[in-house]
């Protein structure tokens, strides 16, 4: 029986089955869809239901956490900064899970929309002779949530071992206060991944017919150059034909060029074949829209609570070496694995997110240069036609990530974040350099008040 079951698991011949990673999660309630057996996605009541309990779970827990008023760096030392930090981090955390947690409620239907589009474009591949290959993206799937598994068990034991290491014994609820919201933030993540690949291996797919087409022109422009030239040559080569000595004709021979999914109905019908494409970039543009309507308020407080963390996680390390009586010596190694560790699991967690959205932006624009190529190339005018229309929609339907349209999930946010954490961290040291100066100014002021 579990043979079998394993020898099913990496088999994949449609899109639902492509979604079992993503399927699976459903338990936990992050996310509220299943695959029936009529193979349609809907709604699970039972993944709805531990979605709110999971969401409960946490909620009592840091309630709990703020009663008994631990934390993890209250652990380590206590300063008028990291109590400010300890608690925007706090506040934070809250407010990530609740923007994780509403858009799995209240925008279940767009994660629905998603895949039925998917199911569209699909059928349209079909009508074209071409099909993906949904193993590749079952397996994508798997190995990314099994990466992202072993990668949080890795991080939450280490962070444990620090702390049992530097002597620290956390309680229960504040340790599943710290550990519940990299879980959740990890999945979403998954979930972001799961969907901009789909988006971007159809893109790939829609290329590839792009890129039939251009081909076929080039060979049709190449016969039509070549028959002439070779006229030209048999007729020298006659009337040479005595002379021995008659300098030698090199015949000019096509560039072997790399093939793609060739198929004979997008060579005989290339008109309806570019429809067809621009149906297909229309849903994927639509897909992309429902992807960033879905992920814009997790995304943003995401990227919001992992700069936060960084920035701290800096302050807090730049503190303890600026200032090593703050942490005792025999916690110092810990201290400094630990906020390292972590600050570095939000790193790779906003490295992901912009790689993933990356990534499919620049597959779909690819799609723009190949259709340019064509029609520099082809003569028919009803395909001309067709691509000047294809292309007039290129310009107006950018594929773009934004998090609740406040910035861009692209490579251009690592160097903001970078640029931001470096200011805010200066004037974070700056508060701690100047503690007399603030006081006296309190002092002043208050003198002033006082003998007004």
């Amino acid at each position: 029986m579990a043979w079998q079951f394993l020898k099913r698991l990496p088999q994949s011949d449609s899109i639902l089955q492509s979604l079992r990673p993503l399927a699976y999660i459903s338990l936990i309630g992050l996310a509220p869809f299943r695959l029936s057996v009529s193979k349609e996605v809907r709604t699970s009541a039972f993944s709805l239901a531990a979605g709110i309990l999971h969401f409960f779970f946490y909620v009592l827990c840091f309630f709990l956490s703020l009663r008994e008023g631990d934390s993890i760096i209250s652990y380590f030392f206590q300063t008028s900064v990291t109590r400010l930090g300890d608690a925007t981090l706090s506040l934070s955390g809250i407010i990530a899970m609740v923007m994780i947690f509403s858009s799995i409620f209240f925008k279940r239907n767009l994660l629905l929309t998603i895949i039925q589009n998917c199911l569209v474009v699909d059928g349209i591949f079909l009508r074209l002779g071409l099909k993906l290959d949904y193993r590749k993206i079952l397996m994508y799937s798997f190995v990314t949530s099994l990466g992202l598994l072993l990668f949080n068990f890795v991080y939450l034991l280490v962070s444990y071992m620090l702390l049992r290491s530097a002597e620290i014994w956390p309680s229960f609820v504040v340790f599943t206060t710290f550990a519940l919201p990299h879980l959740n933030i990890s999945i979403m993540v998954f979930k972001f991944l799961c969907t901009t690949h789909l988006t971007r291996t159809r893109f790939r797919m829609m290329n590839e017919v792009l890129q039939d087409i251009l081909d076929s022109c080039v060979e049709e422009r190449d016969a039509v150059v070549l028959s002439p030239m070779h006229s030209v040559i048999h007729l020298h080569s006659t009337n040479n034909m005595a002379s021995r000595h008659a300098p030698s004709v090199v015949q000019p021979t096509a560039t072997p060029r790399t093939r793609y999914s060739v198929t004979s109905l997008v060579r005989r019908n290339p008109e309806g074949a570019l429809k067809q494409v621009s149906n297909v970039h229309n849903l994927l543009c639509d897909i992309c829209c429902t992807i960033e309507d879905y992920f814009n308020y997790p995304m943003l407080a995401i990227i919001a609570i992992s700069f936060l963390f960084i920035l701290f996680d800096d302050f807090y390390i730049l503190e303890a070496v600026i200032t090593p009586s703050r942490v005792d010596k025999f916690e110092a190694d810990e201290f400094f694995a630990f906020f390292i560790t972590q600050m570095l699991w939000y790193v790779v967690i906003i490295l992901l997110i912009v790689e993933g959205s990356s990534k499919t932006i620049k597959e779909s624009n690819k799609t723009a240069a190949i259709v340019h190529k064509i029609l520099n190339i082809s003569e028919e005018s009803a395909v001309h036609d067709r691509l000047l229309r294809l292309s007039l929609q290129l310009s107006h339907r950018r594929v773009v990530f934004t998090a609740a349209g406040l910035f861009n999930l692209d490579r251009t946010l690592i160097f903001t974040i970078c640029g931001a954490a470096t200011c805010y961290l200066i004037i974070l040291i700056q508060f701690r350099y100047n503690p007399t100066h603030w006081d006296r100014l309190n002092t002043s002021s208050g003198t002033v008040l006082a003998s007004g």
